[in-house]
């Protein structure tokens, strides 16, 4: 146990990690903390940076890059099945953004993608951070 840590909060909140981004050395993200709290995820100075990198990870990598469409894709390309309820957790997501879990989404809209990190973060952690963090973080990305 590391000192001074506070184990009453989940991980993503004791890592400025509202969605849980798992650790790869090869992302050498704004914010990134070295060494992490955490052997699994990132950890962040701020939340704001853990948003920022979340962004990030969803438009230009899961959705740009792998073409990824719709919030479900996403969603279960984010949180596999064989670790999360996915397909609870994606229509969570789309519900929160008032869409079908099939229907595509374009994560190039600053509100979308903000209104979407910000559900993921509540699946994640629960309700820990705001909307406006999660707006912050996009504004970053």
């Amino acid at each position: 146990m590391k000192k001074g840590m506070d184990y009453s909060k989940p991980r993503g909140v004791r890592a400025n990690n509202p969605l849980n981004v798992e650790s790869n050395a090869s992302n050498n993200w704004v914010g990134k903390v070295t060494p992490s709290v955490d052997r699994r995820f990132e950890t962040f100075s701020a939340p704001e940076y853990g948003f920022r990198a979340g962004a990030i990870l969803l438009r230009d990598t899961y959705q740009d890059k792998y073409g990824l469409e719709t919030v479900s894709e996403l969603i279960h390309k984010f949180a596999p099945s064989h670790e999360n309820e996915s397909d609870h957790y994606a229509d969570f997501v789309a519900g929160q953004l008032g869409i079908s879990a099939h229907e595509p989404v374009n994560l190039h809209s600053d509100a979308v993608l903000s209104k979407m990190i910000y559900a993921m973060s509540v699946m994640e952690v629960g309700r820990y951070y705001s909307l406006e963090q999660a707006q912050q973080g996009v504004r970053m990305a």
